[in-house]
């Protein structure tokens, strides 16, 4: 079975969390929520004022995830952005070769910050959200850069897609068509 760690931090976008966790679980995927707070509360309030309990904190979580997710959210992507044990954890899953995935303010803010678009990886983000330029910078709304294997979404509006092509990489097209089919989306 494939595994995602999603990360949960205070202020992350409630929608880009909550559709990936929703589609991954759909198709089959063993979804490990992981809130980002250094205190060890497992309670996280997204940007929305949606509480969340998650599975554990990110400390806990210390073993190989085939996805490490990242929701956007102004707040949640700083709170990520700045979280050292995290991007320890992106480095160590993008030199391993699995699959990072990240939208809205996640992909500039965390991503690009940290190196991890280096090299003209194609992604997107929500339009502003980068300190610097993104190289390989796309307009589309979601963006797979297979040699990279880095997924990018650019907001909320297309956190469903986000979602699906996250579990299309995981789980391949026929289960994508399937999650897809059931949401009535096909």
């Amino acid at each position: 079975m494939k595994t995602a760690l999603l990360i949960y931090a205070n202020g992350s976008e409630d929608l880009e969390i909550t559709a990936v966790a929703d589609i991954l679980n759909r198709g089959g995927v063993a979804v490990t929520r992981a809130a980002l707070n250094s205190d060890g509360s497992k309670t996280v309030t997204l940007a929305q004022g949606t509480v969340v309990v998650c599975d554990g904190t990110l400390a806990d979580c210390d073993k190989d995830y085939d996805a490490i997710v990242i929701p956007g959210g102004l707040k949640g992507s700083e709170n990520c952005r700045d979280s050292a044990l995290l991007v320890q954890k992106l480095k160590d899953q993008k030199a391993a070769g699995r699959l990072i995935a990240a939208i809205c303010a996640a992909p500039g803010f965390v991503l690009q910050t940290h190196g991890l678009l280096d090299g003209g990886v194609k992604a997107t983000c929500y339009p502003g959200c980068n300190d610097k330029a993104i190289e390989g910078l796309c307009s589309d709304g979601v963006v797979f850069d297979a040699a990279a294997n880095i997924v990018t979404g650019k907001g909320p509006g297309f956190a469903v897609l986000f979602g699906l092509k996250i579990l299309e990489v995981l789980a391949g097209s026929q289960v994508r068509a399937s999650v897809a089919k059931g949401m009535l989306l096909a």
